[in-house]
Protein backbone atom coordinates (compact mmCIF):
# COMPACT_ATOMS: atom_id res chain seq x y z
CA UNK A 1 0.00 0.00 0.00
CA UNK A 2 1.53 3.33 -1.07
CA UNK A 3 1.84 5.94 1.90
CA UNK A 4 -0.52 8.04 1.09
CA UNK A 5 -2.95 5.65 1.22
CA UNK A 6 -2.27 4.54 4.31
CA UNK A 7 -2.20 8.06 5.89
CA UNK A 8 -5.96 8.20 4.74
CA UNK A 9 -6.63 5.35 5.81
CA UNK A 10 -5.44 6.07 9.30
CA UNK A 11 -7.17 9.32 9.07
CA UNK A 12 -10.12 7.36 8.31
CA UNK A 13 -10.03 5.21 11.26
CA UNK A 14 -9.66 7.99 13.50
CA UNK A 15 -12.28 9.89 12.51
CA UNK A 16 -14.72 6.52 12.90
CA UNK A 17 -13.24 5.84 15.95
CA UNK A 18 -14.19 9.59 17.33
CA UNK A 19 -17.50 9.06 15.72
CA UNK A 20 -18.47 6.01 16.99
CA UNK A 21 -17.55 7.54 20.80
CA UNK A 22 -19.72 10.22 20.58
CA UNK A 23 -22.37 10.07 23.36
CA UNK A 24 -24.75 11.79 21.04
CA UNK A 25 -28.34 11.24 22.46
CA UNK A 26 -26.78 9.83 25.91
CA UNK A 27 -27.77 12.91 27.93
CA UNK A 28 -24.30 13.27 29.88
CA UNK A 29 -23.97 16.35 31.23
CA UNK A 30 -27.81 17.23 31.80
CA UNK A 31 -30.17 15.55 34.21
CA UNK A 32 -33.67 14.50 33.12
CA UNK A 33 -35.13 17.99 32.69
CA UNK A 34 -32.40 19.13 30.64
CA UNK A 35 -30.72 21.62 33.02
CA UNK A 36 -26.65 20.90 33.57
CA UNK A 37 -25.69 18.73 36.18
CA UNK A 38 -24.31 19.99 39.26
CA UNK A 39 -25.35 23.98 38.54
CA UNK A 40 -26.67 23.87 42.19
CA UNK A 41 -23.16 22.47 43.08
CA UNK A 42 -21.30 24.61 41.10
CA UNK A 43 -18.79 26.22 43.06
CA UNK A 44 -18.80 29.09 40.75
CA UNK A 45 -22.06 29.57 41.88
CA UNK A 46 -25.71 29.15 39.35
CA UNK A 47 -25.40 29.39 35.45
CA UNK A 48 -25.66 33.11 34.23
CA UNK A 49 -25.29 34.80 30.91
CA UNK A 50 -21.45 35.26 30.58
CA UNK A 51 -19.53 32.93 28.24
CA UNK A 52 -17.51 31.29 31.06
CA UNK A 53 -20.39 30.12 32.97
CA UNK A 54 -21.83 28.73 30.01
CA UNK A 55 -19.12 27.13 28.84
CA UNK A 56 -18.61 25.63 32.42
CA UNK A 57 -22.44 24.67 32.80
CA UNK A 58 -23.27 23.83 29.10
CA UNK A 59 -20.64 23.59 26.03
CA UNK A 60 -18.33 21.36 28.47
CA UNK A 61 -20.80 19.03 30.05
CA UNK A 62 -22.91 18.35 27.54
CA UNK A 63 -21.48 19.27 24.08
CA UNK A 64 -18.03 18.49 24.55
CA UNK A 65 -18.82 14.74 24.18
CA UNK A 66 -19.07 15.05 20.49
CA UNK A 67 -18.04 18.39 19.68
CA UNK A 68 -14.40 18.19 20.59
CA UNK A 69 -11.13 17.22 18.11
CA UNK A 70 -10.53 16.56 14.52
CA UNK A 71 -13.74 14.53 14.38
CA UNK A 72 -15.77 17.56 15.64
CA UNK A 73 -19.00 17.91 13.51
CA UNK A 74 -19.34 20.74 11.11
CA UNK A 75 -15.85 21.50 12.82
CA UNK A 76 -17.26 22.99 15.79
CA UNK A 77 -15.16 22.10 18.57
CA UNK A 78 -16.71 23.60 21.76
CA UNK A 79 -13.98 22.86 24.36
CA UNK A 80 -13.10 25.42 26.89
CA UNK A 81 -9.67 26.62 24.60
CA UNK A 82 -11.91 26.85 21.00
CA UNK A 83 -15.41 27.30 21.73
CA UNK A 84 -15.79 31.19 21.46
CA UNK A 85 -13.83 31.94 18.53
CA UNK A 86 -15.27 28.77 16.72
CA UNK A 87 -19.00 30.38 17.28
CA UNK A 88 -19.04 34.10 17.46
CA UNK A 89 -19.30 36.11 14.09
CA UNK A 90 -18.38 32.63 12.13
CA UNK A 91 -20.39 31.76 9.53
CA UNK A 92 -22.63 27.99 10.49
CA UNK A 93 -21.71 24.86 8.35
CA UNK A 94 -25.23 24.27 8.15
CA UNK A 95 -26.51 27.31 6.87
CA UNK A 96 -23.93 29.65 6.37
CA UNK A 97 -26.15 32.98 5.70
CA UNK A 98 -26.64 32.75 9.69
CA UNK A 99 -23.16 33.29 12.01
CA UNK A 100 -23.69 30.51 14.59
CA UNK A 101 -23.73 32.88 17.35
CA UNK A 102 -24.21 36.78 15.77
CA UNK A 103 -23.77 39.27 18.73
CA UNK A 104 -26.40 41.26 19.54
CA UNK A 105 -28.91 38.93 17.68
CA UNK A 106 -30.11 36.11 18.96
CA UNK A 107 -32.97 35.01 16.95
CA UNK A 108 -30.61 35.06 13.69
CA UNK A 109 -27.99 33.16 16.03
CA UNK A 110 -27.81 29.34 14.39
CA UNK A 111 -26.89 27.74 17.72
CA UNK A 112 -29.72 29.37 19.24
CA UNK A 113 -31.90 27.84 16.53
CA UNK A 114 -30.02 24.44 17.29
CA UNK A 115 -30.65 24.32 20.19
CA UNK A 116 -34.34 25.11 20.19
CA UNK A 117 -35.22 22.82 17.63
CA UNK A 118 -36.42 24.90 14.51
CA UNK A 119 -33.30 24.74 12.76
CA UNK A 120 -33.34 24.47 8.95
CA UNK A 121 -30.54 21.50 8.47
CA UNK A 122 -29.46 18.87 10.99
CA UNK A 123 -30.93 17.89 14.29
CA UNK A 124 -31.90 19.48 17.73
CA UNK A 125 -28.91 19.48 20.07
CA UNK A 126 -28.09 18.08 22.01
CA UNK A 127 -28.46 15.31 19.73
CA UNK A 128 -31.39 13.00 20.89
CA UNK A 129 -31.77 14.85 23.99
CA UNK A 130 -32.68 15.53 26.89
CA UNK A 131 -32.36 19.23 25.50
CA UNK A 132 -31.64 22.28 27.26
CA UNK A 133 -34.20 23.63 29.70
CA UNK A 134 -36.11 26.94 28.18
CA UNK A 135 -34.13 28.70 31.64
CA UNK A 136 -30.49 27.66 30.28
CA UNK A 137 -31.58 28.48 26.47
CA UNK A 138 -32.58 31.75 28.13
CA UNK A 139 -29.20 32.74 29.11
CA UNK A 140 -27.57 31.73 25.99
CA UNK A 141 -30.14 34.26 24.38
CA UNK A 142 -29.19 36.83 27.10
CA UNK A 143 -25.39 36.41 26.83
CA UNK A 144 -26.10 36.70 23.27
CA UNK A 145 -28.14 39.67 23.02
CA UNK A 146 -25.78 41.42 25.24
CA UNK A 147 -23.21 41.54 22.50
CA UNK A 148 -21.79 37.95 22.67
CA UNK A 149 -18.95 38.92 25.16
CA UNK A 150 -16.16 36.59 25.95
Amino acid sequence: MRKASKVMLYGLCAALAAIAGCGGGSGEGLDANGRPIGEGDDPAGPMTAKFSSIQSHVFTPACTACHSGAAAPRGLRLDASNSFVMLVGVSSGGVPALKRVAPGDADNSYLIHKLEGHQAVGARMPLGGPYLDAQTIGLIRQWINNGAQK
